[in-house]
């Protein structure tokens, strides 16, 4: 006879394919995914937002915008986003526990905003400095841009319907907060040397690549966006 009091296998176990368990409603095997989402310790949330905004943002983009020639239209399309992500930034580091699950948000809307800003940023060095007047650069930098965001992002999902590996987040966060520093200390550094004994369009070539390369490093950030779909529609289904 059949046991009716035996408890059906859960959704979990339904969607087992090659004796990987994956993750109820998703192809993303469970352990990986469930390591992936991670809500972030309110304890760091005041310091990482001051430096990835008040800090980073702002260094990165009012220097260029404001800096000679003054061209008006960078100030217009950059200073708003600018400004909301300043005023966000504030309220995590007021209310860090209260917002801890909107820093994952302000995560995945950093790296959008910042490296769009930068792409335009990147404009100006090439069309107010270098003088270009073809409007091909630009429009095929934003096309890169935005083919590179998408190639970023596809790998990253097929990254994770692989089985993780230990301590792989602890140690890609911490790597990626690393090379952030790295890079942003030796880029305003390069930039300020290169001043002293080059020309005025060398110092933006060196630039453009510097801000080429910042971009793809908060390539990092926008997959946040991601993590905080997946981490409200789990906190938000109500338990069997």
């Amino acid at each position: 006879m059949t046991n009716k009091n035996q408890s059906k296998p859960s959704d979990d176990e339904v969607n087992a394919a090659n004796g990987v368990t994956m993750f109820k409603g998703t192809s993303y095997p469970k352990e990986t995914f469930e390591h992936y989402l991670v809500i972030y310790s309110s304890d760091g949330i005041r310091l990482s937002a001051g430096m990835l905004v008040l800090f980073f943002l702002n260094l990165f983009l009012l220097i260029p915008i404001y800096s000679v020639p003054y061209q008006p239209l960078y100030v217009y399309l950059l200073l708003p986003p600018l400004a909301v992500m300043n005023l966000w930034a504030i309220a995590l580091t007021a209310a860090p526990r209260r917002l801890q699950l909107n820093y994952v948000l302000f995560r995945g809307i950093f790296g959008l905003v910042c490296s769009a800003a930068f792409v335009v940023v990147i404009q100006k060095f090439a069309y107010g400095i270098m003088g270009m007047t073809t409007p091909w650069y630009a429009i095929s930098s934003f096309v890169v841009y935005i083919f590179a965001l998408f190639q970023y992002v596809t790998l990253r999902l097929r990254q994770l319907k692989q089985l993780p590996r230990p301590n792989k987040g602890k140690k890609s966060n911490s790597r990626m907060s690393i090379i952030l520093s790295m890079i942003s200390g030796g880029a305003y550094l390069v930039a300020n040397i290169s001043l002293a004994f080059v020309t005025k369009q060398t110092v933006s070539v060196v630039l453009i690549c510097v801000y080429n390369l910042l971009i793809f490093v908060v390539f990092h950030f926008v997959m946040d966006l991601h993590r905080y779909y997946w981490l409200r529609r789990v906190m938000n289904k109500p338990e069997v």
